[in-house]
């Protein structure tokens, strides 16, 4: 007889499997570990015991899904043995449903809840996640075409969003579950400020891979209204966005650390500097392909000329007179550079 995988390892084998920044690689990493594992059976036990907490769910749109899913919670989890981890891959929901054998496949998992004159039609997690999912300590999610409603469930102290299916401008964070000591952390999203207008709490702010979806997109950090960090690896589109960027720091801000691979000089100032007392500290690595040495001050190597019209745009803009001000370029990749970043600030994610 074939010897299976315990059903648990295979959803709790994500400690190895899943660095936090390669939640796009997340399944593949998952497939290779249930690999070894088979062939290493003392690997097994171990895994239960040190991975137990976590949860990888990826939707398939199956008749049985709904039964799939509480026969893989029942197996692992209770209220006894919360789930501290939990991993939703979404993307497979659609825009719409558009029979009633589909709608039933689907609210399997997401209850789909149609347009109103308040709300746009949207998906809100099933009642059974939303049960397993009251002690999260981190919630990592690859979101649907459609707008996803997961105001419901706590706050977590870490919150992934992976823009996944969504290619449209995106900035609906009034539908995340979010408090002020959750660090927020967005990849791979085209971000909007006009999805939600009241104030956020959260106090950590990661983007990473994020694109503005028009120049006054920047304006949304201004919501942030008790923000202190910022790590921003944004793509350029518009010519003004690091203006606009620095231009809607939050009062509150105290350490930032931008990251970008181009930076436009023919960038507008504002009338007046924004004061930001409270700043310590704010740090900009302009990232460059090559193999010299890993990193340069502003007055070393070739892109010294660029770093210098930075450093002079962002002393013009910003008045912050507790501020340490670091400017440098790096030859690391953007995932190394993050990850440093991170580092540096000691954000545990």
């Amino acid at each position: 007889m074939r010897y299976r995988l315990p059903l648990e390892l295979g959803f709790t084998i994500l400690e190895f499997a899943a660095p936090p920044l390669a939640i796009d690689s997340l399944h593949d990493r998952v497939d290779f570990f249930v690999k070894i594992s088979l062939v290493h059976r003392s690997f097994t036990a171990w895994a239960q015991e040190r991975l137990r907490d976590q949860f990888l769910y990826t939707y398939q749109p199956r008749p049985d899904e709904h039964e799939r899913l509480k026969a893989r919670f029942d197996a692992g989890f209770s209220r006894q043995r919360p789930i501290r981890r939990l991993y939703l891959n979404l993307t497979r929901l659609p825009w719409n449903v558009g029979t009633t054998a589909q709608r039933r496949a689907c609210e399997a998992v997401a209850h789909y809840v149609q347009k109103s004159t308040a709300q746009a039609e949207r998906w809100e997690v099933c009642a059974m996640i939303t049960a397993f999912s009251q002690a999260l300590d981190t919630l990592w999610l690859k979101l649907p075409i459609a707008q996803l409603d997961i105001a419901d469930v706590p706050p977590p102290r870490v919150l992934y969003i992976y823009g996944g299916a969504v290619d449209d401008p995106w900035g609906w964070f009034g539908l995340l579950p979010l408090a002020s000591e959750t660090v927020l952390f967005l990849r791979n999203i085209v971000l909007h400020a006009k999805g939600h207008d009241g104030n956020l709490d959260a106090r950590l702010l990661v983007f990473d891979k994020c694109w503005w979806a028009d120049p006054s997109a920047g304006n949304l950090l201004v919501r942030f209204h008790q923000l202190e960090t910022l790590v921003s690896y944004v793509f350029g589109k518009f010519i003004d966005d690091f203006v606009c960027l620095l231009a809607s720091l939050p009062t509150t801000i105290r350490r930032v650390h931008v990251l970008e691979d181009s930076f436009y000089s023919e960038q507008e100032l504002l009338d007046a500097p924004h004061a930001l007392l409270h700043l310590e500290s704010f740090t900009y690595t302009l990232l460059s392909a090559g193999e010299s040495a890993p990193e340069t001050r502003a007055d070393d190597g070739p892109d010294r000329d660029a770093l210098a019209e930075v450093q002079q745009l962002v002393e013009s803009i910003l008045d912050a007179p507790q501020c340490t001000f670091k400017f440098r370029r790096s030859t690391m990749s953007p995932e190394a550079a993050l990850a440093e970043a991170l580092a540096i600030l000691r954000l545990d994610l």
